[in-house]
């Protein structure tokens, strides 16, 4: 009998209401940003979720990084509200069928 592949993800299922898609694109995100993607901050952070030392939720609420975070989220928002509309629905789209199939293998961005 052969041992199921492991979830690295299942750890954010709580995060993400029960839905192993999102969970699954959110440990995605979190193995870029330890890649270092973001800078040596976030990268540091993301290691230290991604191995279980702290979680997310620890994580924004604290001061070394909650302001960091905040940071990134507006930065965000803002290339968010300067979108095409067509585009962002585009883009909901895509994340709606990697989110409703989390059997869908990886894809590259």
């Amino acid at each position: 009998m052969t041992q199921p592949e492991p979830q690295p993800e299942r750890q954010f299922l709580d995060l993400t209401e029960g839905n192993p898609g999102l969970a699954k694109l959110l440990h995605a995100s979190l193995t870029r940003l330890r890649d270092g993607v973001a800078g040596d901050d976030l990268q540091e952070m993301a290691r230290d979720v991604l191995a279980g030392h702290t979680d997310l939720r620890q994580v924004a609420a604290t001061d070394a990084y909650g302001g960091l975070l905040l940071d990134h989220y507006h930065r965000f928002r803002e290339w968010e509200q300067n979108v095409d509309p067509e585009d962002r629905q585009h883009m909901a789209d895509q994340a709606a069928d990697l989110t409703a199939d989390p059997n869908t293998p990886d894809q590259q961005q």
